[in-house]
This record gives C-alpha cells, structure tokens and sequence, in this order.
C-alpha cells in the first residue's frame, strides 16, 4: 500500500504539531508512533 499525503488528511490530522512531517500521512505517522512505543493524536480520545 502507497502511503499518500492529501490535503484532506492534513486537514483532518488531529495532530496538533503543525511542522509535522508526517502529517496528513496517516501510514507513515502511525508506523512512526507504533516503533517508538508511542500511541498517534488519531488514535488517542479527544477532549
């Protein structure tokens, strides 16, 4: 699967560090989180 960046997906990350690389590239963010033991801003309850 070809991980894609569109401009829906930033648009829609919950994440809230705006200089984000991976942002809007849901595959490669959680990948990113999932090797350094940490849990993504998508995945996580929103308050």
């Amino acid at each position: 699967m070809k991980c894609q960046n569109s401009e829906r997906n930033a648009s829609e990350c919950p994440c809230d560090y705006d200089l984000c690389p991976r942002k809007g590239e849901c595959c490669a963010c959680v990948s990113y989180h999932r090797k350094n033991k940490q849990l993504p801003a998508c995945l996580r309850e929103m308050d």
